[in-house]
């Protein structure tokens, strides 16, 4: 800043005071955000003739406001993504009997598949639907249906007595 615009800056300074309280903002809180934007309408104020058609204050509350607006959609996008960040590490924890339980079944329909089958049973204990699995393994989804209800078929005879 120049020497001119620290001082008008300084004169003028009771107004980051007054734009809070009129608000209603805390100044404890904004006081920081609010000064930067009152800074930059000083500069502005100073620097463009075409600005001083307005009043001060006009231009010093509006770049205020923008700059508390910017701050506080800065901070909401900073807690959008912590939330999405903490559903998601939340969502992608596990159950330890759910996973021994995924984990056996894996076991036992080792025993009694094909390797292709196997591959199959695997990526729809997953969650992949028929059509996916299909896709990724480049077959027909009539196939991906047939092997895995033969698979369920066997399986069914060797554990359901």
């Amino acid at each position: 800043m120049t020497e001119e615009q620290r001082r008008y800056a300084a004169e003028n300074h009771d107004l980051i005071y007054r734009f809070l309280r009129e608000k209603g903002w805390s100044v404890d809180e904004y006081y920081d955000v609010a000064a930067f934007g009152y800074l930059t309408a000083v500069m502005q104020y100073l620097s463009d003739a075409a600005l001083r058609r307005y009043a001060f204050s006009t231009v010093a509350w509006r770049r205020m406001k923008q700059s508390i607006a910017n701050q506080r959609r800065a901070e909401q996008r900073r807690q959008n993504t912590e939330t999405a960040y903490a559903e998601r590490t939340l969502a992608a924890r596990t159950d330890p009997f759910e996973e021994l339980e995924y984990t056996m079944l894996l076991h036992d329909l080792a025993a009694v598949s094909t390797d292709r089958q196997y591959a199959l049973a695997s990526m729809r204990l997953q969650g992949y639907s028929i059509a996916e699995i299909a896709r990724r393994q480049g077959v027909d989804h009539r196939r991906v249906s047939r092997l895995l209800r033969e698979l369920y078929q066997v399986y069914m005879k060797l554990y359901i007595k």
